[in-house]
């Protein structure tokens, strides 16, 4: 099922209904006991609120701390891991708000009588999915009719995300196999044959083509193009023969002013905000820096942005100041090995304080909250000698966060770098408000869990 602009998988989406639904009944029977032990009396709004501040807690609790990452699904180690220290924070937090505010004011026997049933729950309820929902049968299966290359590259892709419990099944490589396969099918029952078939746009063009698409609609079977579908599963674009028109009709380059507006007019306010609620880290990054190394707190860079155009980057220096160099601006990545790495600079890249200069960026215009990564000018000209059509990713601004930026790590080489490439693609292609908000939430884990530092 895709949401915004992320597919997610069935394995995942039971896992949080259950344990959604579990949150939403205890926690009303929780409030219900807790207001009769107290002697409160119990109105309907209390309930609500009590109830929705509880639950919405938990959620984002787990949210943050990795439980629904696909690798956590299963019961193991990590997974108890992450669930005691989840309860940790629940409590902690909990425990102030009750006291300083008497907001929740939840008796502290109820609130851990109901943690650790919560615990007990999660555990054997991933352990209940994880038995139904067995490899070998898949809860999605598609047929797919494709050539040899096509196939290879849907079926390593999907080894990689077997989360997403996608099963297909090889009809052929052209439509006379796929007719001849369905028609096998018909004749006999008990031949299982999917509800949706995915098709390389190429083998369309067949004699075959009208008979194939007259059987699929008597036998009420849908049909996608293979690279669509895997664009939408997967989150990454891979480039056809029809781009440049595909791009053409894209949600970013049909925006309205109307939208184009929202969109500004949110990167303003969140910008502003974000600086003036981070000020006390600034001031003390900016001290620390001058404590740990000669040289300037924040250092400008030259980019590549939006249409094309250069502008000046801002960000926490992390290395050293060296004669000629400004910090890494001609490297791929730098990793936190390299000594050039401050001692600071280690700390700001694990917790991406670097880039909160940024924001000044984003206020100035030059730069959104969410896009693809700005590149500087010589490492966007060697690229567009190796990747065709690298300019669609300069059609949107350059973000602070971005699609690629949460779902893969800093590439070193011009190789790994077409895999930045396809998901930032991908966000120009379907970016929305709504898909901004999901790769911000992912940043929020992201920074919180300090995955994905260099």
């Amino acid at each position: 099922m895709s949401i915004g602009g992320i597919y997610i998988g069935p394995r995942i989406l039971f896992t949080f209904g259950a344990e959604l639904l579990w949150l939403g009944l205890s926690t009303v029977l929780l409030v219900i006991v807790n207001c009769a032990s107290l002697n409160v009396p119990l109105t309907l709004n209390l309930l609500v609120f009590q109830s929705s501040a509880v639950v919405a807690l938990y959620m984002a609790i787990f949210y943050v701390m990795d439980l629904y990452d696909p690798a956590l699904m299963s019961f193991t180690g990590a997974l108890l891991l992450n669930l005691v220290q989840a309860t940790g924070i629940l409590f902690v937090i909990v425990g102030v708000v009750t006291a300083g505010t008497h907001v929740l004011n939840l008796d502290p026997r109820l609130m851990i009588a109901h943690t650790l049933l919560t615990v007990v729950f999660v555990l054997l309820a991933r352990l209940a999915i994880e038995h139904s929902a067995i490899p070998a049968n898949p809860t999605s299966i598609f047929g797919v009719v494709a050539r040899g290359p096509l196939r290879d590259e849907l079926t390593a892709e999907n080894e990689r995300r077997k989360d997403l419990s996608l099963g297909f099944l090889w009809i052929g490589d052209s439509l006379e196999k796929a007719h001849a396969a369905l028609a096998r099918s018909e004749e006999a029952p008990s031949y299982p044959y999917p509800k949706k078939i995915l098709v390389d746009p190429e083998l369309l063009d067949s004699g075959c083509a009208v008979p194939f698409l007259e059987l699929c609609r008597d036998r009420n079977i849908q049909i996608e193009e293979l690279r669509f579908f895997s664009e939408r599963a997967y989150g990454k674009v891979v480039l056809g023969p029809n781009a440049i028109s595909e791009f053409a009709t894209s949600r970013m380059l049909s925006l309205s002013r109307v939208r184009y507006a929202v969109r500004r007019t949110r990167d303003v306010v969140m910008a502003c905000f974000a600086l003036v609620l981070t000020l006390p880290v600034t001031l003390l990054t900016m001290l620390a820096i001058k404590c740990d190394s000669p040289g300037p707190a924040i250092y400008a860079q030259v980019r590549i942005g939006e249409n094309g155009r250069r502008f000046t980057m801002f960000k926490f220096r992390s290395m050293y100041e060296e004669k000629g160099t400004s910090d890494d601006a001609l490297s791929w990545s730098t990793g936190n090995a390299d000594p050039r790495v401050t001692r600071i600079g280690k700390i700001m890249r694990e917790l991406h304080l670097d880039e909160l200069p940024q924001l000044i960026n984003v206020i100035r215009g030059e730069m959104s909250l969410v896009g693809p990564r700005p590149f500087h000018p010589l490492q966007v000209a060697e690229l567009q000698s190796t990747l065709p059509h690298f300019g669609l990713r300069h059609l949107v601004k350059p973000g602070i966060t971005g699609w690629a930026q949460v779902r893969c790590d800093y590439a070193a080489s011009v190789e790994d770098r077409s895999e930045v490439f396809a998901r930032d693609l991908y966000y120009v292609k379907h970016a929305s408000l709504l898909f901004d908000f999901q790769i911000m939430l992912e940043t929020v884990r992201v920074c919180a869990w300090r995955r994905l530092a260099r």
